[in-house]
């Protein structure tokens, strides 16, 4: 299954100290009404904890030059928080509302529904609240190496008044 190129995502959660973040490739989206998405984490791991413990999650797309924030969040002894980071990698007010990560080509905000156990992992279903896409180049994972995904235009939403 290695061999299957997927995208490469930083989940985050929890607020301000209680940050979470955690790299993965098994994000995937279902499409219909309502929108839904769904990853599968490994049992007992800090992130299965921290996404399922959340009213919400967000799924950060990576762009491929966030190549080291993937290895960063997907170390099993990276700290807790938002000082794990600085500032300028978080977008928004990451105290405040549910982390983003600074340069994504694409976030989906995430609301936990349903745990089903699969082997040792666990797949966490959520229905899609919100969804931005600013373009862009993404990381892709193949063979168990991250790589550049394929180029689109960058898109820039519209600004509210």
């Amino acid at each position: 299954m290695r061999h299957f190129v997927t995208g490469v995502a930083v989940l985050t959660c929890g607020v301000g100290d209680d940050a979470e973040g955690v790299t993965v490739s098994t994000f995937s989206t279902v499409p219909g009404d309502p929108p839904m998405a769904c990853v599968a984490l490994r049992s007992g791991s800090r992130g299965l904890r921290a996404m399922v413990n959340s009213r919400v999650f967000v799924a950060n797309g990576l762009a491929a030059e966030q190549e080291p924030l993937a290895r960063h969040f997907a170390r099993r002894t990276r700290p807790s928080g938002l000082g794990q980071l600085p500032p300028e990698a978080w977008l928004g007010d990451p105290a405040d509302e549910v982390p983003r990560l600074s340069g994504a080509v694409a976030w989906l905000e995430c609301r936990p529904e349903l745990t089903v156990p699969l082997s040792d992992h666990e797949l966490v279903v959520a229905r899609v609240v919100s969804a931005v896409h600013v373009g862009g180049t993404p990381l892709v994972n193949f063979a168990d190496e991250l790589h550049t995904g394929p180029s689109t235009p960058t898109f820039r939403p519209a600004e509210r008044d």
